[in-house]
């Protein structure tokens, strides 16, 4: 006899229904309150010394100062512990916290995409893991972070979760996963090759603006003046310092973040571990990785060297490291790796089409022109350095024209490929039916000369944009992308002028 009564919900673990972190996150909440009360702490400190110099009774009001933190931050993290709770039901993942005013957080387990792990130094000296409940619209810590949890029942946590999503528990394939990992040798390459400057040095820059008005302050003007450079070539050389030691904190920046790059296909999922310092294995379900992005650093483009970024929903607000889908390989090997590890986006990187050759003036002229007015306008206020400072306009115009022979696009297959070039160079792949939007801009002076712009976003916004191509040929790009019943592109572009719908 048979009866058409559904069948029962699976229920989780009645242990897992409410519990506490692990004690160790008593530690772990303390020192992140440490970390919020360092600002004021370093103040009061500082306020100290500079009264009373360097004089036993300042010292002791100082460790006194960093004491009274020590020991308020210990009892902010105990309280947090102890008001904090956490619980898997049929539901979803809920989540509980605050000491006066309550705050709860249920994610519900059709919005689960990942749970991902990382242990910092202070979880591994403690033996735990923290754990990231990863959602299509979470930020960098997702949806809801739990900060130390027992590894073993980290585990239990993400078989709960896959045995109350059935279509999770399918996804775990019998065979082996398909795994690459980063050598050691490439390791360093990737560190060498970083060339993370332009957010190192502005850093730098204002951590020596900081250094000089602590220890010289105004009334030590003269004496601060006397250790600044006064001749071309001490200028020459305080810049190289700069450099290298900028170059030097992204080298290590790049061996802490990449140290043990490891990355897996297991079934519809990528698993990624990467870190020295701080170890983190991130899960990213297959469908929500929308594109991948080839980037061609200025260190590594001469050597046909890249890193594969990938465009996900939900991980916008993470660093770029949190994005990567491989640090470094050779740009030639970019689409069989995809094949390997990713086969619903393989593309290979090159043989687009480039914009026009009359389109070539339009990427030089601009930034040649700004660099000449700046050129102008230095050398009308210092005469003397005429004309070195044109260089500038030569320099800017070569960077337009770099970016002129960069540019290129393709559209095959339904799979679409934009490549911009700044500084560095960047080639994004996706297929086209995973586009968020596209668009075609034209100004006025693009209308006269029959060219216009084509911008796509794809993942949580980002995007890539090709600049002056043929009107013709961009208006057409803009029909084909349209969503239509079949993606299947096997004609060729046909360059003839079509108007917007």
């Amino acid at each position: 006899m048979t009866t058409d009564e559904p069948a029962p919900e699976p229920e989780p673990d009645p242990a897992l229904r409410e519990r506490r972190l692990h004690p160790a996150a008593i530690a772990v909440l303390a020192l992140a309150a440490l970390r919020e009360a360092a600002a004021p702490i370093v103040i009061l400190i500082g306020v100290s010394v500079a009264g009373g110099g360097l004089e036993a009774q300042a010292l002791l009001r100082s460790l006194g100062f960093l004491a009274l933190g020590v020991v308020l931050s210990s009892l902010v993290g105990l309280a947090r512990w102890l008001t904090t709770t956490y619980g898997v039901t049929p539901d979803g993942i809920r989540l509980s916290t605050g000491m006066l005013a309550k705050k709860r957080t249920d994610v519900p387990l059709s919005r689960v995409q990942g749970l991902d792990t990382v242990q910092g130094p202070v979880q591994r000296l403690l033996g735990v893991v923290a754990v990231n409940v990863q959602t299509a619209g979470g930020g960098a810590k997702g949806e809801i972070a739990l900060d130390a949890l027992d590894p073993r029942t980290a585990e239990e946590l993400r078989e709960a979760v896959r045995s109350l999503r059935p279509e999770l528990a399918a996804e775990r394939p019998a065979a082996p996963a398909t795994e690459r990992r980063l050598s050691r040798p490439m390791l360093l390459v990737a560190a060498l090759t970083a060339g993370q400057l332009g957010v190192i040095l502005p850093l730098l820059a204002g951590g020596s603006q900081f250094v000089d008005d602590l220890l010289f302050g105004r009334g030590n003007v003269g004496s601060a003046s006397r250790l600044l450079p006064d001749k071309t070539m001490e200028w020459l050389l305080a810049a190289a310092v700069l450099l290298a030691v900028a170059w030097a904190l992204s080298v290590a920046g790049a061996l802490v973040a990449f140290a043990g790059f490891r990355i897996a296909r297991d079934g519809e999922r990528l698993r990624i571990r990467r870190g020295l310092l701080q170890r983190s294995e991130s899960t990213v379900p297959v469908h929500r990785v929308h594109g991948v992005r080839v980037v061609e650093g200025l260190l590594r483009r001469p050597f046909g060297l890249a890193t594969l970024r990938v465009e996900v929903v939900g991980y916008a607000e993470e660093a770029s490291a949190a994005r990567t889908l491989f640090p470094l390989l050779r740009r030639r090997e970019v689409e069989s790796f995809l094949q390997e590890l990713l086969p619903e986006l393989a593309d290979d990187p090159g043989g687009l089409e480039p914009p026009p050759r009359r389109a070539a003036r339009r990427y030089l002229l601009p930034p040649a022109l700004a660099g000449a007015a700046v050129a102008a306008l230095v050398c009308a206020l210092e005469p003397s350095l005429f004309p070195w400072p044109f260089a500038l306009a030569v320099l800017l115009g070569l960077y337009g024209l770099g970016a002129y022979r960069g540019a290129g696009w393709r559209l095959r297959d339904g799979r679409l490929a934009l490549r911009t070039r700044r500084l560095s160079q960047s080639t994004l792949l996706a297929p086209a039916h995973r586009l968020q939007a596209h668009g075609v801009a034209q100004n006025p002076l693009q209308r006269r000369g029959r060219l216009a712009d084509v911008a796509v976003s794809v993942g949580a916004g980002a995007g890539a944009r090709v600049r002056h191509l043929e009107a013709s040929v961009a208006w057409e790009l803009w029909e084909r992308l349209r969503p239509r019943g079949s993606l299947r592109d096997p004609q060729p572009v046909q360059k003839r002028v079509v108007g917007p719908p």
